[in-house]
């Protein structure tokens, strides 16, 4: 049997904070931790840094730390190398915010298809909107899985996570134009509708969709996608988004769960307008 050539997949780590090439940078002890302990990197190893710059840090490990009394690894940061990870269309999920661990798989597979913003919503069948203390800690936990999606899809620019809205405000925002994440072509799922979101998308301006083809820094595609908590919009919210501007759509004869539904959606939008397929 012929053996494979793949190499193995290096380790990336999210820093908050500058990144310069030939210098030195010391690891926060928890991710340390999980270079060492659980990755199993060694002294001289190679790993890959980012802080959402758009580049890639190439970084060889110096010190692993495990003898020091702050068991922080040391790095030393190579060239800082662009990365050509990032979708040519810009994307927004408007997710309505669900029980359990949907809203995490949600974030996690959207961020990693290549999602540029995610705003979760407080709609009637989604989970109860928390007090600030809570909001804040369910925001940070967003943003770490943010992250992890990042480090794991290749990309070197985190999408941005909003802070918690009901559905009736941000339609109120977009109506207004206040919004600066607003999204120009915005669309909600509707299992009444009677077009598809894949035609929508084909019959959107020829600018728009030949921008998606073309390495011009010229104006993106930027696309807004509206999907339900797991028991989905009500009729009249769906009727207030329209209202509001929204292009009611479809995906198909299948009822797809809420964590589901929104990565199906990004991946109908990268297929048509971005980099995938």
């Amino acid at each position: 049997m012929k053996k494979s050539t793949r190499s193995a997949r290096i380790a990336r780590f999210h820093h908050q904070g500058e990144l310069q090439a030939n210098s030195q940078l010391t690891l926060s002890k928890a991710a340390s931790h999980h270079l060492v302990t659980v990755l199993r990197t060694r002294q001289g190893d190679t790993i890959e840094m980012f802080n959402g710059d758009g580049c890639n840090y190439r970084a060889i490990v110096i010190d692993t730390g495990q003898r020091s009394a702050g068991k922080c690894a040391l790095l030393e940061l190579q060239e800082a190398r662009p990365a050509d990870t990032e979708s040519p269309v810009r994307i927004s999920l408007l997710q309505g915010i669900s029980r359990g661990d949907r809203m995490d798989t949600s974030i996690r597979q959207s961020v990693e298809l290549g999602v540029n913003h995610v705003q979760p919503l407080y709609t009637r069948q989604a989970a109860r909107a928390l007090d600030e203390k809570r909001t804040a800690k369910k925001l940070e936990h967003w943003q770490a899985i943010l992250v992890s999606a990042c480090e794991q899809s290749g990309r070197a620019k985190l999408a941005t996570l909003a802070s918690p809205v009901t559905l009736e405000q941000w339609l109120n925002e977009l109506s207004s134009g206040e919004n600066t994440h607003l999204p120009e072509h915005c669309y909600v799922l509707d299992p009444t509708a009677t077009g598809s979101l894949v035609t929508h998308l084909h019959e959107l301006p020829t600018d728009a969709a030949s921008v998606a083809h073309e390495a011009s820094p010229g104006r993106r595609p930027d696309i807004g996608l509206l999907i339900g908590p797991e028991s989905g919009l009500d009729p009249d919210e769906i009727r207030m988004a329209v209202e509001a501007g929204l292009t009611p759509v479809t995906i198909g004869p299948r009822i797809l769960r809420t964590e589901t539904a929104g990565p199906a959606c990004i991946g109908m939008v990268q297929a048509v307008l971005g980099d995938l397929g």
